[in-house]
């Protein structure tokens, strides 16, 4: 689970990062489509490989394992991201311009966290078709 969580993780701030930079312009719109693809492909691809370790495990425990990874990263990303700008905006006066700011940061982490289920999702998939594949060699399934 902790695999899961951490690849989870990564991918998040991986997906942030690209998302911040490309609402900052400093990523064109083309080449920022190229690397969304790309990341999408690679975290996707670490998810899989992090989810296979565990093979030898039933379909429900490591459907279990994946969901539980997942609801950690998505209950923890905003404790971690947005409760401390919350409290800084607090802090601040308003002058300090920090509060046009925390939308952004909102549909940043908001995006990032959906990207991350869509990885889940098609690493599952992807996980499930490979199964599948196995069990009709005659090689152990799930």
């Amino acid at each position: 689970m902790l695999a899961l969580a951490a690849t989870d993780a990564v991918g998040l701030v991986l997906f942030g990062t690209l998302y911040a930079a490309a609402g900052a312009g400093l990523i064109p719109s083309t080449p920022f489509r190229l690397c969304l693809v790309l990341l999408f492909g690679l975290v996707t691809a670490l998810w899989v490989r992090a989810e296979a370790r565990h093979r030898a495990l039933g379909a429900l425990a490591r459907i279990g394992r994946a969901a539980l990874g997942l609801v950690v990263v998505v209950l923890a990303a905003p404790v971690v991201v947005l409760m401390p700008i919350f409290w800084l905006d607090a802090q601040l006066p308003e002058e300090a311009g920090l509060r046009p700011v925390v939308g952004g940061i909102m549909t940043v982490v908001l995006v990032a966290l959906a990207l991350v289920a869509l990885v889940n999702a098609l690493g599952g998939l992807v996980a499930g078709v490979r199964a599948l594949a196995r069990a009709g060699r005659g090689a152990p399934g799930w």
